[in-house]
C-alpha cells in the first residue's frame, strides 16, 4: 500500500500536450495539410475532428496546431462555456476578435455584428405600459441598423483584407444541449462564414446525433452534420498492441506478477488482458479505469477479493454502468451459472447483457462477464486466485469494496493455522480466530469454521498445534448444548480431517489417537476423508486397520454386557463391515452368543433408529440386522423362541414416525425379539 504522507497525484483529465499513440503525429500532419491548402482569399470551410468521448481530440486539434505553425492564426471558440444560447454569438465574436489585436476598427464592427445571435427582442418585458414604451424604442433601434447580410458582406470584406488565414477551433462540441446545439451550427454556417475564417470542429458523432435526434430531426442529424462539415476526420482507432499495454499497466498496478504466478494464473491474466483491450478504447477509458484501481488499492487488499475479477467489474461499472447494476441487482442469476448448462440458456444470459450496453460494443462486456462467472475449469484449483467473485461466499464483498465487521478474514484465519501448522501458539491471530469460533455470534462462527475446512481441505499435513487447538473449539463447542450443533458439527468435521491427516503423517500412533480421541471420533474421521474423495480408499482402509483390530481385540476380551454397552458398537461394526477386504473382524461376538438370551440381548444393542428431515423431523425404529450377522457371525442352530423368559407386557409404542428417540429397556426388547423371529432366528 502507498505511503499515506507520499501519495500519488490524482489523475487529471486535462488534455495532454502532444499524443504518444503510434500513427497519431502522421494523422494530424495529414489534417493539417488539408487545413492549409486553404489560401488566402478562400471561402469559409469547416473540418470536423470525430471520435468518440475519451479518443484524444483535444490533444490531437493542439498537434495540428503545431503543425500549421506561424502561417495560421488560431483561435479557441467554447460555445459550452456560456451560460445560455442566446450568448453563443458574443462568445464567438469575442474568440474571432482576439485573431485581429491590431485592427481596432474591425473588432468594433465585429462588437456590433453580434446582435444578430441575441435577437434584442428578447429584452421586451411583455406586459404593462413601460413595456410598451419600451418596445417601441428596441424596434426604432433595430430598424436603424443596416440587414444581416449587408452587414455580413462588409465584415467579410474587412477581414479578407487583413490576409490573415484563421482557424476557429470549436472543442467538445458533444457536451452541447439541442438548442445551443443548433446555435453554434447557426453560427458556423451563417453568422462566421467569414472569408478566410475556417473552422475545426471536434465531437462525437453518435452523441451529437442523439442531440439532434433528440431536437426533432429523427432521420436526419447524419446529413445534417454533413452539411456543415465539408472534411471530417475520423480519429483512428487505438493500435490493438497499445490497449494491451494500457491493460496490462492496468493489472501490474493492483496485481504485480509475482515469481510464484503459476501458469494457470498467466493464462487468466491474459485472458483478462484480452478483454480489457477490446473494451479500453480510447486513453480516457484507460486512465480512468488506472485512476479508480490505483485509488481502490488500499481497500482491494482488505476486502480480500481476486484482484482480476476486480478490475474486470470496475470497468463495467466504469464503462456500463447499466451492466454492473444489473449483476449487484440480480446476484442469483449470475451465481448460478454451471458447467454444461444448455446453450439455449448461455446465449439468452448474453442477450440480455447486450441489451443493457448502451455504448460501444456488446462483446467485451459479454466477454467480461463471462470471466467473471463461468464455472471453475479443471486448472482452477492450481491458480492460486482466492475470493473469486462466481463464488456466493464473496460476491457482495465486491460491492462493499471491504470486509463487514461481522465477515471473518481470510489472510487472518489462513496466517492463524499456518503459524499453528508450525507449532507457534498464541499468536494474536490465533486469539481473534477462537474468539470468533466460540464468540456468542453464532453464524460468524459458522462461516469461520467453513473457512478453516476450505482452506485445510488440500493440506497434506497437520501439526500437534493444529489438533490441540482443533480439539479445544470441538469441546468447548459440543459443551454449549444442542443450540449450538450447526457449528459443533463443523467442528467435528475440521477435527476429522486433522485426525486423518495425523494417522497418514505418523504424527501420532494408532494407540494414541484411541486415547486421546475415543473410537466413535476415529470413525467419523474415516469416513470423511472417504467423502471428501481426495484419499485412495485402499490407503484409508490400510490407516485405519489398526485402529479396528484394536477395538476388536477389545470386545474379544470383555464381557458381552460391557461389550453391549458401548455407545460406538454398531458405528464400529459398520466400520469393521467396510474394511472387511482388508481384514475380516465377523464373529466377534459369536463365542459369547450361546443361548436365545443372550441373543436377545445382543440384537437388542442393534436396535437403532432412522432419522426423517422434512416439514418436522421424525424417526423409524429400525433393527440394524447387517451389523448383527456380521457381529454374530455364523451361529448354526437357531433358538427356540420358548427359552425366552416372558417379561411383563410391554405398553404400546410406535415404531414409525416418531418425534422421539426414547424408548424403553422393554420396549427395545420387545422390538428386537419380534426382528429376530421375523428373520428366522426362532
Amino acid at each position: 500500500m502507498r505511503n499515506k504522507t507520499n501519495p500519488m497525484p490524482p489523475w487529471s483529465d486535462e488534455s495532454r500536450e502532444q499524443s504518444d499513440i503510434a500513427g497519431r503525429y502522421e494523422f494530424t500532419r495529414v489534417v493539417a495539410n488539408r487545413v492549409d491548402s486553404c489560401v488566402d482569399g478562400q471561402g469559409s470551410t469547416v473540418f470536423g475532428l470525430v471520435g468518440p468521448w475519451g479518443s484524444g481530440k483535444t490533444t490531437l486539434l493542439k498537434d495540428v496546431v503545431r503543425q500549421l505553425g506561424n502561417n495560421w492564426t488560431t483561435v479557441w471558440f467554447s460555445p459550452w462555456s456560456v451560460a445560455d444560447v442566446g450568448s453563443i454569438t458574443a462568445e464567438f465574436v469575442s474568440a474571432l476578435s482576439e485573431a485581429f489585436p491590431q485592427a481596432s476598427s474591425l473588432k468594433k464592427k465585429l462588437t456590433t455584428y453580434s446582435r444578430f445571435g441575441a435577437p434584442m427582442l428578447k429584452m421586451i418585458p411583455v406586459v404593462g405600459g413601460t413595456a410598451s414604451a419600451l418596445a417601441a424604442d428596441v424596434i426604432s433601434e433595430m430598424t436603424k441598423r443596416p440587414a444581416w447580410h449587408s452587414e455580413f458582406r462588409t465584415l467579410s470584406d474587412d477581414i479578407a483584407a487583413q490576409h490573415k488565414r484563421v482557424l476557429v477551433i470549436v472543442d467538445d462540441v458533444d457536451r452541447l444541449d439541442g438548442d445551443e446545439l443548433r446555435s453554434l451550427l447557426r453560427v458556423v454556417r451563417l453568422l462566421g462564414r467569414f472569408t478566410n475564417v475556417h473552422y475545426l470542429l471536434a465531437y462525437d458523432q453518435a452523441t451529437v446525433d442523439g442531440v439532434l435526434n433528440a431536437t426533432g430531426m429523427s432521420g436526419e442529424s447524419s446529413e445534417f452534420m454533413e452539411k456543415i462539415v465539408q472534411y471530417p476526420f475520423e480519429v483512428p482507432p487505438v493500435p490493438t498492441v497499445v490497449r494491451r499495454r494500457w491493460s496490462r499497466a492496468i493489472l501490474d498496478a493492483v496485481s504485480p506478477v509475482g515469481e510464484d504466478s503459476g501458469a494457470e494464473h498467466a493464462e487468466d491474466r491474459e485472458d483478462l488482458v484480452r478483454i480489457l483491450a477490446l473494451g479500453l478504447e480510447t486513453p480516457r477509458a484507460a486512465e480512468r479505469l488506472k485512476e479508480q484501481m490505483i485509488s481502490l488499492n488500499g481497500l482491494l487488499a482488505e476486502a480480500e477479493v481476486d484482484a482480476l475479477d476486480f478490475t474486470a467489474l470496475t470497468w463495467l461499472r466504469i464503462a456500463h454502468h447499466q451492466v454492473w447494476d444489473h449483476i449487484r441487482l440480480n446476484s442469483l442469476d449470475y451465481l448460478s451459472w454451471r458447467e454444461g448448462d444448455a446453450g439455449e440458456t448461455q446465449n439468452k444470459r448474453m442477450q440480455c447483457i447486450e441489451s443493457l450496453v448502451t455504448r460501444g460494443h456488446a462483446r467485451p462486456v459479454q466477454e467480461a462477464v463471462t470471466y467473471l462467472f463461468k464455472p471453475a475449469g479443471l486448472g482452477a484449483g492450481f491458480s492460486g486466485r482466492q475470493g473469486r467473485m462466481r463464488l456466493s461466499r464473496y460476491f457482495d464483498r465486491y460491492f462493499q469494496v471491504g470486509l463487514a465487521d461481522d465477515d471473518v478474514s481470510e489472510r487472518r484465519t489462513q496466517n492463524a493455522l499456518r503459524l499453528l501448522d508450525s507449532d507457534v501458539v498464541g499468536s494474536q491471530d490465533a486469539e481473534e480466530l477462537k474468539q470468533i469460533l466460540l464468540g456468542p455470534d453464532g453464524e460468524r462462527s459458522s462461516l469461520a469454521l467453513e473457512t478453516i475446512i476450505n482452506f485445510r481441505r488440500h493440506r497434506q499435513q497437520t501439526s500437534l498445534s493444529v489438533l490441540d487447538f482443533a480439539e479445544n473449539v470441538r469441546t468447548e463447542l459440543s459443551a454449549m448444548g444442542k443450540t449450538q450443533l450447526f457449528r459443533s458439527s463443523s467442528a467435528e468435521h475440521w477435527l476429522a480431517q486433522e485426525i486423518f491427516l495425523s494417522l497418514k503423517t505418523r504424527l501420532v500412533s494408532t494407540e494414541g489417537v484411541i486415547a486421546r480421541f475415543g473410537y466413535p471420533t476415529l470413525v467419523a474421521s474415516g469416513y470423511a476423508a472417504q467423502r471428501s474423495r481426495r484419499y485412495d480408499t485402499s490407503e484409508i482402509k490400510s490407516l485405519y486397520t489398526g485402529i479396528v483390530e484394536s477395538w476388536v481385540s477389545e470386545v474379544r476380551n470383555e464381557s458381552l454386557h460391557s461389550t453391549l454397552a458401548r455407545p460406538e458398537l454398531i458405528h464400529m461394526t459398520s466400520f469393521c463391515i467396510w474394511i472387511t477386504d482388508v481384514k475380516d473382524h465377523s464373529g466377534f461376538l459369536s463365542k459369547r452368543v450361546t443361548s436365545a438370551l443372550t441373543l436377545v440381548d445382543a440384537a437388542t444393542a442393534f436396535v437403532s433408529f432412522n432419522e426423517w428431515v422434512g416439514a418436522g423431523v421424525s424417526y423409524d425404529v429400525t433393527f440394524r440386522e447387517e451389523e448383527f450377522r456380521f457381529a454374530l457371525g455364523n451361529v448354526a442352530r437357531p433358538y427356540a423362541l420358548s427359552e425366552i423368559p416372558s417379561d411383563a407386557k410391554v405398553s404400546d409404542y410406535e415404531v414409525t414416525d416418531r418425534k422421539d428417540r426414547e424408548l424403553t429397556d422393554g420396549q427395545r426388547r420387545d422390538f428386537a425379539t419380534q426382528s429376530l423371529h421375523a428373520r428366522g432366528f426362532f
